[in-house]
């Protein structure tokens, strides 16, 4: 049996908490009804960002009339900086539970600054894989689930067949939560000797947008009648129908050997972007805005005609 268990109290259970996020290798699961993320935490979490191939899972709930008094909005865009990250909400939330690849806390502690200072709190960390066994358990794909979960469970974690499995459970309830945010990495091949690495994220889902991606929407759907697809975050779907290369401004300005400024111009004269927003006609025309570590820019389609202006 792999599962092992210790009781934890106040600072031995902060520090846990903190080990948990620090020692995390591919994998994190957070679950906490309200989130404020203290330094040490935002610290513990920093240097997972700029790894692809690092995947966050998120869930917070109780405020459903008003989410940041359930997650602070300073912490929001901190995560929102995480290329593959889930943001899940659920309002009946009242459990806590932390996870990575080989150990979990099951706990009273919310991920928030003022019960890690001001509160008694008490947990339970679970050592339930001393190696990366975990992750062939709980990778869909693997041939140890084709075995079926109930042989999995008594075989390697050494539950009952009847038994709950906590970290099964848990990932029910993320996965059938409400999805607020999602991003996806995008990578290129670090060249022959293998490897990716991190170039970007494109956001898949945002129903947590930022005040100025709101009123870009607001601002759009004033001029132009409510006509305006609201779907200016680049999507997988949109990929695909544009058939074409998406690239920000200073790629396209090495592609025709201009400047930045003559392809933002260029886009501005013909009525696809409004300064740093995107107009309804660069909507339909297949602009999107994309997001790199945080910061939203603007990309456009390479086949674009209106670039045949620098071609001739």
């Amino acid at each position: 049996m792999l599962t092992e268990c210790k009781f934890l109290f106040d600072n031995q259970l902060i520090a846990e908490l903190e080990n948990i996020i620090k020692n995390a290798k591919n994998k994190l699961l957070l679950v906490s009804p309200f989130i404020d993320l203290d330094k040490r935490i935002q610290d513990a979490l920093r240097d997972k960002i700029s790894k692809h191939d690092f995947e966050i899972k998120v869930l917070f709930g109780k405020n459903e009339d008003n989410l940041y008094k359930s997650i602070k909005k300073d912490s929001l865009n901190f995560l929102k900086q995480f290329p593959n990250i889930e943001i899940r909400y659920n309002e009946r939330l009242h459990a806590k539970f932390y996870l990575n690849d080989f150990n979990y806390i099951m706990t009273s502690i919310n991920l928030y600054d003022y019960s890690l200072a001001k509160n008694i709190e008490t947990g339970v960390l679970f050592n339930y894989a001393s190696t990366g066994l975990i992750g062939k358990v709980f990778d869909g794909a693997d041939s140890l689930i084709s075995q079926g979960v109930g042989k999995v469970k008594h075989d390697v974690l050494g539950l009952e067949q009847d038994s709950v499995d906590p970290i099964e459970k848990f990932y029910s309830i993320f996965n059938n939560s409400d999805l607020k945010y999602e991003t996806k990495p995008t990578t290129e091949s670090k060249g022959i000797l293998g490897g990716k690495k991190l170039i970007g994220f494109n956001v898949i889902v945002d129903n947590l947008k930022d005040e100025s991606i709101e009123n870009t929407i607001k601002t759009s759907q004033s001029k132009f009648h409510n006509n305006v697809n609201q779907n200016i975050i680049e999507t997988e779907e949109q990929q695909e129908i544009n058939h074409a290369k998406l690239q920000s401004a200073s790629q396209l300005s090495k592609t025709f050997g201009v400047t930045q400024s003559d392809i933002t111009n260029l886009m501005q004269k013909n009525g696809l972007i409004d300064g740093d927003k995107i107009t309804s006609i660069g909507v339909s025309k297949g602009l999107v805005m994309k997001n790199y570590m945080g910061k939203n820019y603007i990309a456009y389609p390479d086949n674009l005609p209106e670039f045949n202006a620098f071609k001739s």
